[in-house]
């Protein structure tokens, strides 16, 4: 999966949990009668007392919370990856051709720092 559509899920998925905390917070202001619990082929309602209520959001709270902390490292870890993955790209891109195994190149002298063919005389440098 793509590093930034996984990203863009796990965000989605953060943003959710923070909307649930705040629904659970006024659920709870309001006070719980019953809990509804699904599965895939049935739905059972059960009343509940007023401090089994409260027991219930704190559980509910407390998972929601770990749930949002585990998107952020989830969500941090993405971004490290994908920083380091563009970073390696851009590198890969930027860096130089590999030089040739053509001869090297010298420096060239200056002509009054060569020395001169044999039998002639130097010129003096002033």
């Amino acid at each position: 999966m793509c590093y930034r559509k996984h990203l863009r899920q796990v965000r989605r998925a953060r943003r959710r949990a923070k909307a649930q905390q705040r629904a659970l917070l006024t659920l709870e202001l309001e006070g719980f009668v019953a809990l509804t619990l699904h599965t895939v082929t049935e739905t059972l309602t059960v009343p509940i007392e007023r401090e089994v209520g409260a027991q219930v959001a704190d559980t509910l709270r407390e998972a929601l919370r770990e749930r949002r902390r585990a998107l952020k490292t989830e969500a941090g870890q993405l971004r490290r990856d994908g920083g380091e993955n563009a970073y390696r790209q851009g590198k890969a891109q930027s860096e130089p051709a590999a030089p040739s195994r053509a001869a090297p190149l010298l420096p060239t002298a200056n002509p009054t720092d060569q020395t001169p063919p044999l039998g002639e005389v130097p010129a003096p440098q002033s």
